[in-house]
């Protein structure tokens, strides 16, 4: 956990304190090493929440980005509760997901949260195994002295966001637990934009498109100004690009 409770405040964990866990009320101490991110872990169970997974500097960096107002929210339906990793002010549950989840995990997450709730992954792991295929789209679009206009509609359109946003991708060796999710799924790689999958997820092939990350934290509600945050330094093999003519 990054928060725990200090006089029913939300605190993140500092050296040799204590705190209260905002699910189950019981006692949390701080662990500060100098290995893992600093954070509030129970004094007998590694979590009194089964979906918990351990924190990374990923889920506390997109966490910062939110604010600790949307943080780790206590979620409480059918006299069950979780704690979710992102509550946005317009009731948007975003969970954060680094590690691979078990599919009756995910139907389960799903089904609590409702369809108000979308996944971010840390794409890091399988990067080097996911290749996306930017499809241009120039054929669609003549160039006017307004710019480029789309002949179908007449709208005047930014040509070069149009052809990033629609493509196709491959994944080798998959993760297949994802294959029947049935909310919105954006993939962090570590760069400017998610890649939000449109169809396909858990499969070897599969459409989606780039979205901005900034665009993306501004429409939910989160701080832009701490997108380097969500920026961080990758590999020297990231994730390849293919363009499709």
């Amino acid at each position: 956990m990054q928060y725990a409770l200090i006089d029913n405040e939300k605190v993140e964990a500092t050296p040799k304190k204590n705190g209260r866990c905002q699910l189950c009320d019981q006692e949390v101490f701080s662990k500060c090493g100098e290995v893992n991110i600093w954070h509030w872990s129970h004094k007998k169970h590694e979590s009194c929440d089964g979906w918990y997974e351990p924190e990374t500097e990923w889920h506390r960096n997109w966490k910062i980005v939110f604010g600790k107002e949307n943080s780790e929210i206590v979620i409480k339906r059918d006299g069950v509760k979780h704690i979710a990793d992102i509550l946005t002010s317009n009731n948007v549950v975003i969970e954060l997901q680094n590690s691979p989840i078990r599919k009756p995990d995910i139907r389960k997450r799903e089904f609590f949260y409702g369809e108000r709730m979308l996944w971010i992954l840390n794409g890091h792991p399988f990067e080097q195994n996911f290749s996306i295929h930017e499809e241009r789209m120039l054929p669609s679009f003549i160039n006017t002295a307004k710019g480029w206009v789309n002949y179908n509609t007449g709208e005047i359109v930014n040509i070069k966001v149009e052809q990033k946003r629609i493509g196709s991708f491959y994944w080798a060796w998959p993760r297949k637990s994802w294959s029947e999710t049935e909310r919105h799924i954006f993939i962090d790689f570590g760069k400017e934009d998610l890649y939000w999958v449109k169809g396909g997820m858990g499969t070897n092939n599969g459409r989606g498109q780039l979205v901005s990350k900034d665009a993306f934290i501004k429409k939910y509600g989160g701080n832009a100004e701490l997108i380097h945050l969500v920026l961080g330094q990758r590999p020297t093999n990231q994730i390849k690009y293919s363009p499709i003519i």
